[in-house]
């Protein structure tokens, strides 16, 4: 029954990952929890297989509009840094 749950390159085979995801937590036969433990193949399988399947979600972009006013309070908040040093700290006489 071993032989079943592994494959010919040594790691989890689909009847592995199968009986992993069927126990309990805590539950998993030693043999195939000792092996996920020091397969990093295996590793990246199972937490491929976790994964939804849809890809990976992308946004949008923003609105060209909303990304140049952004640009523009920016630059704003930065002029008036600016003016405001210039108020505190008046030349020495």
């Amino acid at each position: 029954m071993a032989a079943a749950l592994f494959d010919a390159q040594g790691c989890l085979s689909p009847q592995g990952f199968a009986q992993i995801s069927a126990a309990p937590p805590g539950q998993v036969p030693a043999e195939l929890a000792a092996h996920l433990a020091g397969c990093m193949r295996c590793q990246r399988r199972l937490l491929a297989m976790a994964m939804p399947s849809s890809g990976p979600a992308r946004r949008e972009r923003p609105p060209l509009w909303r990304t140049g006013m952004v640009v523009i309070v920016c630059l704003l908040l930065v002029m008036m840094a600016m003016m405001l040093t210039q108020i505190l700290n008046p030349p020495a006489r």
